[in-house]
């Protein structure tokens, strides 16, 4: 249901009531985690920035063209923060032609007929989006010189129903981790203006993009895959399902270094038979990110992660540490999460993506619909191939330069990634700093 209304002629008001019962699927039983809930979502936009974007006054300079930010439907999908921080997504059909004021912040850099060239890969450049967990208070700061970068906190504060660039730049703490999946990706594509603004041939001539994790669906949002609100609703609706799921089994994730000659495999085989023997059913304890050689992340049952910690070394893990996370990410755990984000991208309309995104789960390029897809469905339990994805990007004779890379987003971890996995590369990269 919809309705809008002024008020004092200075602001537009938009009301949506949704429905919601949340469940999922444990051991071939249907578990109800909350009753039927009702929530309102809010959107307020200052008449000025709603005129802006409805009048296309507000532009994007892409290949030396501008275009005006095609209208996007509003859907059904609730975005204020649920009962037990879950969240849901639904459609509303035959949208009004009044309520199309959203907007899509990235063009396409090309269409999709177009015929590749053979050009000097020093006049391209590769971009690259963070992940959940290289968050922290005061990231954005840095851009809010620049219009856009603050046109777009807006925007993402008005779609989610909360002050994106109140939390980023100060917190709390708290609140920035429990929202930290919205907040990064918004802050990545803040950046990304950033380069555009400082760096434009350099935007412009992308040729590849990825993201580790949460950052892919950054990286589809520039490539025109996704539109800028339905992406938000997404990574919202995720970050909710994933933090249900974690709370629904107990488990976590560690960071392993390990020598050349370890045997991880049984190392994990081991975990999961002691997990076993403590009376956990169908144990987890498996890799959830390849990160560089000698160091992958380990996610599963508590139990098997401790016991890893502890005997680890014997099988040739020189050093362990725990990611400040409370659940198994990138493992069968998520299992329930992975369902409703397959269910949400049934009401979304994803596109060809116009530069080619490699897959940070398949390690390959993604060029049709169905393709991105499969890939945002497998992005809640596949485990995370970013090495792999780097050779993807990258992999060329040692004759030939390296394109600009353009780490965007917070924190440097993606560059620090890229020296250990191809050193050419990451001299020829820079982090833009948020």
């Amino acid at each position: 249901m919809h309705m809008s209304l002024k008020l004092k002629f200075e602001r537009l008001v938009f009301f949506r009531i949704t429905y919601v019962v949340i469940t999922f699927q444990e051991n071939g039983h249907q578990i109800v985690l909350s009753d039927i809930y009702v929530f309102i979502d809010i959107y307020v936009l200052s008449m000025k920035s709603l005129l802006r974007r409805v009048q296309g006054i507000r532009t994007v300079t892409i290949n030396s063209r501008t275009r005006r930010l095609k209208s996007t439907r509003d859907d059904g999908s609730p975005l204020k923060k649920l009962v037990n921080e879950a969240s849901t997504f639904g459609d509303v059909s035959n949208p009004e032609p009044e309520l199309r004021w959203a907007t899509e912040p990235y063009a396409r850099l090309q269409t999709v007929e177009e015929m590749p060239t053979r050009v000097d890969p020093r006049e391209t450049s590769v971009l690259l989006f963070p992940g959940q967990g290289s968050q922290f208070v005061g990231m954005g700061k840095k851009l809010l010189d620049l219009p856009a970068a603050r046109d777009l906190y807006e925007l993402a504060s008005s779609v989610v129903g909360w002050d994106v660039r109140r939390v980023c730049t100060e917190g709390p703490e708290e609140e920035l981790q429990r929202r930290c999946q919205v907040a990064v990706l918004v802050t990545s594509l803040a950046a990304l203006e950033r380069a555009r603004d400082e760096r434009p041939a350099a935007v412009e001539r992308a040729r590849a993009a990825a993201g580790f994790s949460l950052g892919e669906i950054g990286a589809l949002v520039f490539a025109g895959a996704l539109p800028f609100e339905r992406a938000l609703r997404l990574a919202e609706l995720r970050a909710a399902a994933m933090q249900a799921a974690a709370a629904a089994r107990a488990g976590g994730m560690l960071t392993v270094w390990l020598a050349a000659d370890a045997r991880l495999g049984e190392a994990l085989a081991r975990a999961r038979d002691h997990a076993a023997e403590r009376g956990v059913h169908r144990p987890v304890c498996a890799v959830a990110n390849y990160l560089y050689p000698g160091c992958k992340v380990v996610a599963g049952d508590e139990a098997a992660l401790a016991w890893l910690e502890s005997q680890g070394r014997a099988w040739g893990v020189k050093r362990a540490a725990r990611v400040r996370v409370a659940g198994a990410f990138h493992t069968p755990l998520m299992a329930a999460a992975e369902d409703a984000v397959r269910e949400a991208l049934r009401h979304i309309q994803v596109r060809a993506p116009r530069v080619p995104v490699v897959s940070c789960v398949e390690a390959r390029a993604m060029r049709e619909a169905g393709q991105v897809r499969r890939a945002l469905v497998r992005l809640t339990c596949a485990p995370v191939r970013w090495e792999q994805t780097l050779h993807a990007l990258y992999a060329r004779p040692r004759s030939e330069p390296q394109p600009l890379t353009l780490v965007l987003g917070p924190a440097s971890a993606l560059r620090s990634s890229l020296r250990q996995v191809n050193a050419r590369a990451w001299d020829a990269s820079l982090h833009v700093d948020v």
